[in-house]
C-alpha cells in the first residue's frame, strides 16, 4: 500500500514509500487568462504528452503571488496588459497522485485582458524555473470558455469558477 519497487537495470533502489518521503515544497501560480469569452491555453512544442495547460509557474523568493501571476503570464504569453487580476483560490496541493514528490502552495488567478495577440502563436520562455538554459516553447491558443476542456494535472481545478465569472460578467 503506497510502496513501489524502483528497479533501474542492475541498480535496485528497494522499496519506496511515497507516503512517508519528504515532499519538496514549492509555491506556484496558475493563471486563467481570458479575453471576453475566450480562455488562453497552451501545449508544449515538442512534448505532446505534457498536456494542455494554463500559463503559470513558480513564485520567486520574496515575490508576491499576484505579482508572480502577472510576471508568469507576460513571460509565457507575451501579453503585457491585464484589466483584472482576481484571486480565485489559495490552497495546498499534494502532487504525489501525479508522480511528483511535491506539495504546492498554489494560487489560482483569473486575469482578464483586452490584448489579443492572435488566435494562435508560439512563444519561448527563456528563464524556466527548472534552471535549464534552453528556452521552453509554447503553442498558445484561445478556446471558448464554455467548451469542455481537459487540462493537465491541477490546471483545471478552478476552471468552473472562471467560467462563472466570464458568463456572469464579473
Amino acid at each position: 500500500m503506497g510502496s513501489k519497487t524502483l528497479n533501474l537495470g542492475a541498480l535496485d533502489l528497494g522499496i519506496l514509500d511515497l507516503t512517508t518521503m519528504d515532499l519538496k515544497r514549492r509555491n506556484r501560480v496558475f493563471t486563467y487568462i481570458t479575453h471576453q469569452d475566450q480562455l488562453l491555453v497552451f501545449d508544449h512544442v515538442g512534448f505532446p504528452n505534457a498536456g494542455t495547460q494554463v500559463p503559470g509557474g513558480t513564485i520567486e523568493k520574496n515575490e508576491n503571488p499576484r505579482d508572480a501571476s502577472r510576471r508568469e503570464a507576460k513571460e509565457e504569453t507575451g501579453i503585457a496588459s491585464f484589466t483584472d487580476n482576481y484571486l480565485i483560490a489559495n490552497e495546498r496541493i499534494d502532487m504525489r497522485p501525479y508522480g511528483k514528490l511535491e506539495e504546492l502552495g498554489a494560487w489560482f488567478f483569473h486575469l482578464k485582458t483586452n490584448e489579443r495577440v492572435g488566435d494562435k502563436w508560439q512563444r519561448a520562455e527563456t528563464s524556466p524555473s527548472n534552471g535549464g538554459i534552453d528556452p521552453i516553447w509554447f503553442s498558445l491558443y484561445w478556446v471558448n470558455i464554455v467548451v469542455k476542456l481537459s487540462l493537465v494535472a491541477e490546471d483545471g481545478r478552478h476552471l468552473e469558477a472562471v467560467r462563472e465569472r466570464c458568463l456572469l460578467g464579473s
